[in-house]
C-alpha cells in the first residue's frame, strides 16, 4: 500500500500528464487513484486518532458549503474537486500508515519526488523553457497546476524544512550529501524563478535551517563564504528582483505595482467579508466578484475572509491550534530525553509546525488556502503524533506491575 502512496505523491507533483498531453488523454491519475482506493478497500486499515482529522473535516466541510451556497458556483468547481482528491488522499495515509518505519518511507518519497520535479524543471529551464515577467526571465515547473514562478518557488520552500529529520536520524553515507545537494538544487531554483515570496521564504527556511543545527557556527561561516559567490552569479535583472523587496526604487514600476496591488486585492477582501460575513462568497470566487480585477486574492488572509467567511476563518483557526497541540504533545513526550534531538518523529513534528508557519509567512503574498500541503503535512503529523502514543502504551505495557500490599495503605506504615 505503501508504494501506491508513493505512486499517487509522484503523480499529483511532477505532474506528467500535464507535461506530456497524451498522458493526459490517458486519465492516469484518475485510473491510479481509483487503483488505490481499490487496494485501500482491501488493505487492513484503522484510522489514526487525531484532533487534526476533526479539523480538517470542519473545514472541507465549510468549503463545500461554502461553495453550495456561492453565487458563482462553477467558479469554484474544479478547486473543490481539487481539494477533495487531497482529503481523500489525507484519510488514505491515516488509514494506512502506522508505523514509524513507513512514516520514513512515505516522508522521505516526497522529498525524492520533490527532487525529481525540481531537476526536470532545472533541465528544462537550461533548456530554455521560461516566463518573461517583470523585465526578467523566470524559471517555471514543468507542470500546468503550480508551475508559475511563484508557485514553483513556494512548493520548494514549505518541502525544505522536511531535509531536518533525514540530516540527523540516517546513518548511510550518501544520505547527507545527498541532501546538501537537494538544498543546493531548492535554492537554485527559487532564485531563478525571481519569486520575492519565495525569497523571503527561502530566508525564513534558511534560518530554521542554521537555528536547529547544532553545528550552526559551521553553517553560517559557510554561509557567509558562499553568498557572494551566489549572488555574483545571478543576473542583474534577478539581482534587482530580490533588491525591490527592500528598495521600491529598484526594479521595473510593474514590480512595485504588483507588490501594490496585494494590498488593494486585501482591502477589497475585507470589504466582500460583509456582504456575506457566514459563508463567504465561495471558493475561487474572488476573481469574479471583486470587479476590480479578474485575478485571484494573492493573499491567503484575504482569500480566506472573503471566499469561506466567518466560519471558514474559525475553522482555519481550528486547524493551526490542531497542529500546535500535535507538536506540543510530540515535544512533551521527548522533553527529558537525552536523545531527542536525534529522535526523528520529533525533528519531523518541529519542521512540519515550521513547514505551517512557511505556508502562513507566504500567505501574506500569495493565496495558498487549498494547497496539498496543509493536507499532507497534516496526515505527516498526526501520523507521527499516533506512533508516539503507541510507543508510549508499549512502554508502559513492559512495566511490571504495582500490587497492592495491605503493610501500606494511604501512605502510612503499619511498623
Amino acid at each position: 500500500m505503501i508504494w501506491f502512496l508513493i505512486g499517487y505523491m509522484w503523480l499529483y507533483i511532477h505532474r506528467p500528464f500535464e507535461v506530456w498531453p497524451w498522458l493526459g488523454e490517458l486519465r492516469i491519475e484518475l485510473a491510479f487513484m481509483l487503483l488505490t482506493i481499490l487496494a485501500w478497500c482491501i488493505a487492513q486499515k484503522r484510522m489514526v486518532v487525531n484532533r487534526l482529522n476533526l479539523a480538517f473535516v470542519a473545514f472541507v466541510s465549510l468549503v463545500l458549503l461554502s461553495w453550495i451556497a456561492s453565487s458563482v458556483m462553477e467558479a469554484g468547481t474544479t478547486t473543490v474537486e481539487n481539494y477533495l482528491k487531497v482529503f481523500v488522499f489525507y484519510i488514505i495515509l491515516v488509514t494506512t500508515v502506522h508505523r514509524e518505519e513507513d512514516l520514513k518511507k512515505v516522508v522521505g518519497a516526497f522529498l525524492v519526488i520533490m527532487g525529481l520535479y525540481m531537476t526536470h524543471s532545472f533541465w528544462e529551464y537550461v533548456n530554455g523553457r521560461h516566463v518573461y515577467r517583470m523585465g526578467i526571465a523566470r524559471m517555471v515547473g514543468v507542470d500546468q497546476t503550480y508551475n508559475q514562478p511563484n508557485s514553483f518557488a513556494a512548493s520548494i520552500v514549505y518541502a525544505l524544512p522536511m531535509v531536518i529529520p533525514f540530516w540527523y536520524q540516517n546513518a548511510k553515507k550518501w544520505v547527507r550529501p545527498a541532501l546538501v545537494g537537494y538544498v543546493v538544487l531548492s535554492v537554485t531554483c527559487i532564485l531563478l524563478t525571481g519569486s520575492r515570496t519565495g525569497f523571503v521564504g527561502l530566508l525564513a527556511a534558511g534560518a530554521f535551517l542554521i537555528l536547529t543545527s547544532r553545528q550552526r557556527i559551521k553553517f553560517l561561516f559557510f554561509l557567509a563564504l558562499i553568498s557572494p559567490l551566489i549572488w555574483v552569479s545571478l543576473p542583474e535583472g534577478k539581482q534587482d528582483r530580490i533588491l525591490s523587496i527592500f528598495d521600491t526604487n529598484v526594479g521595473p514600476a510593474n514590480a512595485q505595482a504588483s507588490a501594490n496591488n496585494r494590498w488593494i486585492y486585501f482591502e477589497r477582501c475585507l470589504e466582500l467579508w460583509p456582504e456575506r460575513p457566514i459563508l463567504g462568497h465561495g471558493p475561487q470566487s474572488f476573481s469574479v466578484v471583486s470587479v476590480i480585477s479578474n485575478q485571484q486574492a494573492h493573499t491567503l488572509y484575504g482569500q480566506l475572509i472573503a471566499e469561506n467567511g466567518t466560519l471558514g476563518v474559525v475553522a482555519f483557526l481550528g486547524i493551526l491550534a490542531c497542529f500546535s497541540l500535535n507538536a506540543w504533545e510530540i515535544r512533551d513526550h521527548y522533553r527529558g530525553i537525552q536523545s531527542e534531538k536525534d529522535e526523528f518523529l520529533f525533528l519531523l513534528s518541529r519542521s512540519i509546525l515550521f513547514s505551517v508557519f512557511l505556508l502562513l509567512l507566504l500567505g501574506l503574498g500569495g493565496h495558498n488556502l487549498y494547497r496539498y500541503n496543509w493536507l499532507w503535512f497534516g496526515a505527516f503529523q498526526a501520523i507521527a503524533l499516533y506512533c508516539v502514543r503507541h510507543s508510549t502504551e508499549q512502554s508502559l505495557a513492559t512495566q511490571s506491575p504495582v500490587y497492592w500490599n495491605p503493610q501500606f495503605e494511604s501512605g502510612r506504615s503499619l511498623g
